[in-house]
């Protein structure tokens, strides 16, 4: 893989080293990168966390305590092995991260404060009386307060660093605010670069529609769910390439739900970012592979690894004949095939002309990724385009 599809070098002149940072922009609320402070480990200082001592002569509110670095955390800085990760130490996103990021890839939401217990859904100004858990509430949150300083901040920082972009990963979370937010962010994204590439990745968790008895007792409390699934798919999928609807098991932690699925978005990623020209293969090349040029058909209802189905879809039960359990009509199906290089090797041989046949190198899981989910390292991944009799 070519790491520069993904991580930007930074060549330092004197030590004759490279150090690379991700070009990812991520948006979270206050506290939810945990102990990671934003110029943590690119200034002397973290100005994130000031000194107390340097504001004598100076009022100090503290809105909230500083929460300490992780036991994982400490072994990285201190270059000893890491303790084994779970579920009680990976609290934050930032409790495993092994990458280092620039200041410009951190966006705060000011006014809504990170809930552990209740991760995907922000409380304002942290009082207890106000979630982040509405369509609207995210849509209006961007447009609103961050549109403009966010387009001419930390986004253009971001692309100037980019010699040649093809395209981006959009990756959020459907069932609350982050849905709307996302639309309204992704609608001037596309307005502001209308010619690049937009893979969206939305995370659902189950719901009346996904259980054939649990229809019959669709009550009031999962109307606003419902209502921020339909908006954000919709929105989302207007203004984007390809979409991948996700299912996300509330029975797993963020922590785990990101091990489970990075399988799929790490398939796409190291199939365009191949160092072997021959193989690789571009955004575009993958949305026809899916779409077939019908752009109404961006939607990736089938992410079949085995017998495992990653997609939301597959999950929906049809309104229509739903008690026939007809199956479904298939418009396209691609593969992603990951395998060492002397099985891949004649794979590519055997696909050749094949536009639906991909092929890349076998998946390298992290030593972050929960062990149930780090197995299994040559598949091949089916992306599927279908629609429920």
């Amino acid at each position: 893989m070519n790491p520069v599809f993904f991580l930007n070098p930074t060549i330092d002149k004197s030590s004759k080293t490279v150090s690379y940072t991700p070009r990812a922009l991520l948006w979270d609320a206050r506290t939810g990168n945990g102990s990671l402070g934003t110029y943590q480990y690119s200034e002397t200082r973290d100005y994130h966390f000031g000194n107390e001592g340097e504001f004598k002569d100076e009022t100090v509110i503290k809105t909230h305590p500083k929460i300490p670095k992780s036991e994982y955390q400490d072994a990285l800085d201190a270059g000893i092995p890491p303790p084994a990760l779970s579920k009680d130490n990976t609290k934050y996103w930032s409790d495993y991260s092994k990458l280092i990021y620039g200041p410009s890839s951190f966006n705060i939401l000011k006014d809504w404060y990170h809930d552990v217990a209740n991760p995907n859904q922000p409380d304002f100004q942290n009082l207890g009386e106000r979630r982040f858990d509405r369509y609207s509430i995210g849509y209006d949150e961007f447009t609103e307060n961050y549109l403009q300083n966010f387009f001419d901040g930390n986004l253009h920082t971001e692309l100037e660093k980019c010699d040649t972009l093809q395209g981006l990963n959009l990756v959020t979370d459907v069932e609350s605010g982050w849905g709307g937010f996302s639309s309204a962010l992704l609608l001037e994204l596309k307005n502001e670069l209308p010619k690049k590439t937009v893979f969206s990745w939305g995370f659902n968790e189950k719901d009346p529609f996904t259980d054939e008895p649990s229809i019959k007792r669709l009550g009031k409390k999962w109307l606003p769910i419902i209502s921020n699934k339909i908006r954000s798919t919709i929105n989302i999928m207007q203004e984007s390439d390809l979409y991948f609807p996700l299912y996300a098991s509330p029975a797993l932690s963020n922590w785990e739900t990101a091990g489970e699925t990075c399988r799929i978005l790490d398939s796409i990623n190291a199939t365009v970012s191949q160092n072997n020209l021959e193989q690789r293969k571009t955004m575009d090349y993958i949305t026809t592979a899916v779409t077939l040029g019908d752009f109404s058909r961006n939607m990736v209802t089938g992410i079949v690894i085995g017998n495992n189905d990653y997609s939301f879809c597959s999950r929906m039960v049809p309104f229509k004949n739903s008690h026939t359990h007809n199956g479904h009509y298939t418009f396209s199906s691609s593969f992603i095939h990951r395998e060492n290089r002397e099985h891949r090797d004649d794979n590519i041989s055997n696909s050749r002309g094949k536009p639906s046949e991909m092929s890349t190198h076998r998946y390298f899981p992290s030593d972050t990724i929960p062990p149930e989910f780090s197995n299994d390292c040559e598949f091949s991944l089916q992306l599927t385009s279908y629609r429920k009799k």
